[in-house]
């Protein structure tokens, strides 16, 4: 895989302009130009990145860069791109002539332009992203911070089943491991003991929409692949378990993995970095790393990690710039029902937070997946949206 790597950016150009050392004298007049369809190319050399500026103003619009580049005084270079569709194809065909590695930025940015989500098709489940989806939660734990111990036998399992699908959700998302802050660790023998009867169940009672194992286990997404279950959950991202990241992979099981420092979740300090580009860099070499062992891009799904061991400030962040995710390429999951983030920002209780999160949920047009506890709720207000707009 290139080294060099094309993002959407963020949307505040002058801090964007700031992060690539930018002429800071310039910074406020210039950052006109750059409003609009903003793309972000990291680690170019000097050289490389004034012959794309060069370019760029042939074409009739800008690219920043360092203002080191032009000197050849600094190492590498950030660059940002302000282009319409029209103008990077041109670009586009002109850095395929061009020496040094601009056939691969030319690469990285056609897949950008070119790409759309190939369907996910999980046995007679078509998830075409043409809408967003519901992922409904079923935990099956004695300590999980909303709901622990509700669902802990197999009749008030089923019944809260049946509830989220009647309400409206695509995805059932069993769980058997609190992954709160503090959290005690459980035994695979018993997240097994928890869930495996629970996924049996279900489908001895004919239900058939597809079931999500959320485990950083393998033992446990073994046999509950083998008992019914569809896709893995990872909230470790594979990190945890290397066997879990084979089987995956080997098999081509539809996999989601979420950006977390550790399990249980414990507090990341992103002061004085950019935590939506470092969450960003994260996923995105473990999707590389999936689709070079031979994993299909249709089958990985990222989760950001939203209020997983991230500051209400940081959580917040993420949510308001879900958008440079997109180029990705893959589909994004959106995980905030109920997290403490969101009752202590708005000194809500949990189910007062179930509207907080379906109002997010409405908004985040980027999104494919919602992983929510209450579904009948979030459908309720995605219908809204999508009539308004």
């Amino acid at each position: 895989m290139s080294d060099i790597l094309v993002k959407n950016a963020n949307k505040n150009v002058i801090k964007e302009l700031n992060s690539i050392g930018f002429d800071k004298s310039y910074i406020n007049s210039a950052s006109y130009k750059y409003y609009g369809n903003l793309y972000k190319v990291f680690n170019l050399k000097p050289y490389e990145a004034n012959i794309l500026k060069q370019i760029c103003l042939s074409l009739g619009f800008d690219c920043a860069v360092n203002r080191n580049s032009v000197t050849c005084k600094c190492e590498t270079t950030d660059c940002l791109l302000f282009a319409n569709s029209s103008q990077l194809s041109k670009l586009i065909l002109n850095l395929e002539k061009q020496p040094f590695r601009l056939k691969e930025l030319a690469s990285e940015l056609k897949n950008i332009i070119n790409h759309s989500l190939e369907p996910l098709t999980i046995k007679d489940y078509i998830f075409d992203w043409s809408k967003p989806y519901i992922m409904g939660i079923l935990n099956i734990t004695p300590d999980s911070f909303s709901d622990g111990g509700k669902y802990n036998n197999i009749n008030s399992a089923l019944n809260q089943c049946r509830k989220l699908i009647s309400e409206g959700a695509d995805i059932i998302d069993i769980g058997g491991e609190s992954t709160r802050p503090s959290a005690q660790t459980v035994s695979t023998e018993e997240e097994i003991k928890r869930v495996i009867p629970i996924i049996k169940a279900i489908r001895e009672d004919g239900i058939s929409v597809p079931i999500s194992i959320d485990t950083r286990n393998y033992k446990t997404a073994e046999k509950a692949l083998n008992s019914g279950a569809d896709i893995v959950n990872d909230v470790s991202g594979l990190d945890y378990d290397k066997n879990l990241f084979d089987c995956v992979s080997k098999n081509n099981i539809p996999v989601i993995i979420m950006h977390s420092d550790k399990v249980p979740a414990v507090s990341s300090d992103f002061t004085n970095r950019d935590a939506v580009e470092e969450i960003y860099f994260s996923l995105n070499s473990k999707i590389s790393k999936l689709l070079n062992a031979g994993m299909y891009r249709k089958n990985i799904i990222a989760d950001v990690g939203i209020g997983f061991g991230k500051s209400a400030e940081t959580s917040f962040e993420l949510l308001k710039r879900m958008e440079e995710f997109k180029t990705l390429n893959v589909a994004l999951l959106l995980g905030i029902s109920r997290k403490s983030f969101i009752r202590s920002t708005f000194n809500v209780d949990f189910e007062q937070s179930d509207i907080v999160t379906a109002l997010y949920s409405s908004n985040m047009t980027c999104i494919n997946i919602h992983r929510v506890h209450n579904a009948g709720l979030t459908k309720k207000f995605l219908e809204f949206t999508h009539k308004l707009n």
